[in-house]
């Protein structure tokens, strides 16, 4: 497990260490094992209009099953690839955005590194929250799930929960049931 201590930022205006600290494990717990032979996909998305949190979180949930069936097939039936989200308010934009993880691992075929690119991003783009007209509205990069010199996964292990105080935790997610309509 990576060490919270090497990457804490408490030159950051409103840093709450302790709920940091907390989402920094958090992140590693739902991620897994660390192996060098899987993939990290980092990704941002960009929502169009004014979104709100309650878009923003629709959208990692639906994101969630889209691209476990996409790359895991049946299989996703029973479970979902291993992956976070942190929905952060953004006031240049007066909306929110997603920044997400994936652990790409037990693949039903393989991949290469720019098939899981553009096919993260063609799911991502799927969604009509997402302003396909904007070139910046999905931003992805791949890296090894492991650590290394430049220390890229646990930059973006913090990178997720930096915002995360006593009274807001971007990880959080909620299924909101589908509301049927009257017969």
């Amino acid at each position: 497990m990576l060490d919270f201590n090497d990457y804490m930022q408490l030159n950051r205006k409103e840093y709450d260490k302790q709920s940091v600290e907390r989402n920094f494990y958090k992140v590693q717990s739902i991620l897994g094992s660390t192996n060098a032979n899987n993939t990290i996909v980092s990704i941002t998305i960009r929502l169009k209009g004014k979104a709100d949190w309650i878009t923003a979180n629709n959208v990692a949930n639906g994101f969630e099953f889209r691209v476990s069936r996409k790359f895991w097939g049946r299989k996703s039936r029973y479970g979902k690839l291993p992956m976070v989200f942190s929905i952060e308010s953004s006031r240049k934009w007066d909306k929110d955005h997603i920044h997400g993880l994936i652990h790409i691992r037990d693949l039903k075929r393989p991949y290469t590194e720019q098939e899981i690119i553009n096919t993260t991003k063609e799911t991502a783009l799927s969604f009509d929250e997402v302003n396909k007209r904007d070139p910046d509205a999905v931003i992805i990069r791949t890296f090894p799930f492991c650590e290394d010199k430049t220390k890229q996964l646990g930059n973006s292990i913090h990178y997720l929960c930096k915002t995360s105080t006593k009274h807001y935790n971007p990880l959080i997610r909620k299924l909101f049931p589908i509301n049927k309509p009257p017969n």
